[in-house]
């Protein structure tokens, strides 16, 4: 990191702002790096801030405020200052708070707890014996023989432990240039994960097939040769993706470097970790928004320090100023959970892949069914296409049945189609395990009352709120706002006239209660599964078959591998199909590809394979069609002709401005206000004002520009050039989307 030889330096702060500030150091003599982390006044504050280079020479030193403090920790690395500025150039946002994540906890530099390493400046016998000059007393002795040989040093408390001398004769021997002092972390353990993986578990790969172990070769031949490619792993559900990159993590290891995993969601995490711990004996260090500060303090300290080997989180992982980074993982990596959409809306697969070519480090986007930007990618060159076309176990791929709902319909007031039931009693019968998939929370969607048509929304949304029957409570999914369910309508004063519509998975449970009551079911969605405990033990007894049917949400679809599960129902593909945005029909096909290829894992004949039964009104939708085919590429070749048709992304870029209010009238007026000054650009198109498809969202009002433009024209120039010419009121707030996921 370049050094700054200078009394004058510029410090960008934490918070709201894009341009650094001009300090002074009291200490003339003394060069600190680019990249360190510093104390400084700020008005009546003090705040924290890194070093980003020499003063600008504009203000007198006279009226320049000094620096407080200059912290004892190693520099931000110069790849996450890179990433820094590329993501808040990219993304519209202000330098300074994407430096407040990047040193988020910030009592891991305000309150770190250290002791002091060293290591010998002599790396054989013979060194030692020729500096008599120095006149190595005996206890001098002791110390160096004590730590020869160790690359990564002893702490202080180790050293006079086994050698009897005191800490005195350690700041001496630093002195005199005999030993190095290194001052880290005091929770770091210095047996190395590094060495763990290269001495301790050193295994081949005989147990991956032709094309896994093509796969590794290929990444591993990058991970040597510190080249930034790009790898789309892209195989069928079960074809051991996980197993394949674990292979690349331990040559990362080897090589001493450090890997970073983004994992879209932290359910994912407890059944991962223990496929992590089964495979390398430690354990990786787990960075997610449950974990504690304290936690969270040791994972930045190590992995800023370059002691922490692996650390595996969620989008806020890519955070962390990793100084030794060697390799970046990103699993499911179409996920729309990497995309942020509160605050700094920015896309972490995204921005992982340019994090990679700063480190030149390779990065694996891995994948079953990929978003169609990376596929794109994928087929332009742009990325290295890896496919792992079987499953790994040998097993066949499921048997795909439509259901067609018009000709097989359910039973007057049930959900399930007499054909779907036969099944799953057939598999109860064969001991065999069913899962049924519905994407929605709750007993219902939506209530309803039936005397005067009135359907129950949320007080501080225009959204419906959902019956959770189990609970007793109705519920918005959208800001969190609940009240207990009362069988009585607020507006016409009509009891027992609420009526549910449309079934959530405890609908489906109850369903399935009534038709199967000796059955052991459960339900898995987040409502049930809200803490990893009771996460870990449901996936244990469905893995130990302890359950005949599960019934889950999305977070069932993808990362579990149960053995024994024969059955895949998807009772209502339909939901998602018109979502009227640019990815419905992607995320629908993607959902619903992931949880069929949960079925039969692990059916080695024919005879056994698994069974996908796909329940539908509309048999003839090219996305059902797809998936009944097992015929992904054709689909995704049509959807990316029909993007290309509209000059859509990823052969068009679009972004979003986003206004919202408590005061609705001065939002219609400030919106066309900004309307009147919209830039006039080639290849440009501003669609709007219009209200947001939920319009009232959390207490405020919300209207949506749409900007549209060819692939070649920098739209964040057009929206920062557009939005600086009028002033923001202050009930008015402005947000700027990016590549955005969410149309609502």
């Amino acid at each position: 990191m370049k050094n700054v030889n200078s009394k004058e330096v510029s410090v960008l702060v934490s918070g709201p702002f894009n341009e650094p500030f001009d300090y002074v150091l009291d200490d003339k003599n003394t060069n600190f790096s680019v990249g360190k982390i510093v104390l400084v006044p700020f008005g009546k504050r003090k705040i924290v801030g890194i070093i980003i280079g020499g003063g600008t020479k504009t203000i007198p030193e006279r009226k320049l405020k000094t620096v407080l403090q200059v912290y004892d920790l190693e520099p931000i690395p110069k790849p996450s200052i890179e990433l820094l500025n590329f993501l808040a150039s990219w993304y519209c946002v202000f330098r300074g708070l994407v430096l407040k994540m990047i040193l988020s906890p910030l009592e891991a530099i305000t309150s770190p707890d250290y002791e002091k390493v060293y290591k010998s400046n002599f790396p054989n016998k013979n060194e030692i014996n020729e500096i008599e000059e120095i006149k190595i007393t005996y206890k001098r002795k002791l110390v160096l023989d004590f730590l020869l040989n160790l690359d990564i040093g002893k702490s202080q408390n180790d050293i006079i432990k086994q050698t009897g001398v005191s800490k005195a004769i350690l700041k001496d021997m630093t002195q005199k240039k005999l030993i190095q002092e290194k001052k880290v972390y005091k929770a770091q353990n210095l047996d190395s994960c590094f060495l763990k993986s290269s001495k301790e578990n050193k295994k081949n790969y005989d147990f991956l097939n032709l094309e896994q172990k093509c796969a590794v070769d290929t990444i591993n031949d990058s991970i040597i040769n510190t080249k930034p490619d790009c790898f789309l792993l892209d195989g069928v559900p079960g074809s051991g993706k996980t197993e394949t990159y674990f292979e690349a993590v331990r040559t990362c290891l080897d090589q001493g470097k450090q890997v970073l995993i983004l994992l879209p969601e932290i359910v994912l995490t407890p059944d991962w970790e223990k496929r992590f711990f089964k495979k390398f004996s430690f354990a990786p260090l787990v960075w997610n928004s449950v974990i504690t500060k304290k936690k969270k303090k040791k994972i930045w300290l190590t992995a800023l320090n370059g002691t922490a080997g692996v650390i595996v989180g969620a989008r806020s992982a890519l955070m962390i100023p990793i100084s030794n980074l060697g390799l970046i993982i990103v699993d499911e990596e179409h996920e729309q959970a990497f995309k942020q959409e509160e605050n700094i809306r920015y896309n972490a697969r995204d921005m992982a892949i340019y994090r990679s070519t700063r480190s030149s480090a390779p990065i694996v986007l891995a994948s079953a069914t990929p978003s169609l930007e990376t596929f794109y990618n994928a087929k332009r060159g742009k990325y290295i296409h890896l496919t792992l076309p079987k499953r790994a176990t040998g097993a066949t791929l499921p048997h795909i049945k439509l259901i067609d709902l018009t000709t097989h319909p359910p039973d007057k007031g049930k959900w399930l189609s007499p054909l779907l039931v036969a099944e799953i009693e057939s598999k109860l019968n064969n001991k065999e395990q069913s899962l049924l998939f519905l994407n929605r929370r709750g007993y219902a969607p939506l209530s309803i009352c039936n005397s005067c048509g009135d359907k129950i929304k949320c007080i501080n949304c225009d959204t419906w709120l959902v019956e959770h029957r189990s609970k007793n409570l109705l519920v918005c999914h959208h800001c969190g706002f609940s009240r207990t369910f009362e069988n009585l309508c607020k507006k016409c004063g009509a009891e027992g006239q609420i009526k549910a519509c449309g079934p959530g998975v405890e609908r489906i449970q109850e369903e399935i209660k009534e038709i199967f009551p000796k059955a052991k079911l459960i339900v898995l969605s987040s409502d049930t599964m809200n803490n990893h405990k009771i996460l870990n033990d449901t996936v244990d007894k469905i893995k130990n078959n302890k359950v005949d049917i599960v019934i889950g949400t999305q977070m069932i679809a993808k990362g579990h591998d149960f053995p024994n599960l024969k059955l895949v129902c998807i009772v209502d593909s339909d939901v998602g199909l018109s979502g009227g945005d640019l990815r419905a029909s992607e995320r629908t096909f993607q959902v619903l590809q992931q949880v069929s290829g949960r079925s039969g894992r692990h059916a080695k004949k024919e005879e056994d394979k698994g069974v996908v039964l796909i329940q539908t009104h509309d048999i003839k939708n090219p996305i059902i069609n797809a998936i009944s085919k097992n015929n992904r590429n054709e689909f995704f070749d049509k959807e990316l002709m029909s993007r290309q048709n509209a000059n859509m992304p990823p052969y068009g870029r679009l972004a979003s401005i986003i206004l919202s209010s408590r005061l609705e009238r001065k939002l219609e007026t400030f919106s066309l206000e900004l309307l009147k000054s919209a830039p006039i650009f080639k290849n440009v198109k501003i669609f709007g004002p219009a209200p947001a498809p939920i319009y009232f969202l959390r207490g405020r009002f919300r209207r949506r520009f749409l900007i549209k433009s060819d692939k070649n024209v920098n739209i964040q120039d057009v929206i920062l050039n557009w939005t600086r010419k009028v002033n923001l009121p202050n009930h008015i707030k402005l947000t700027i989307d990016i590549d955005p996921f969410s149309f609502m």
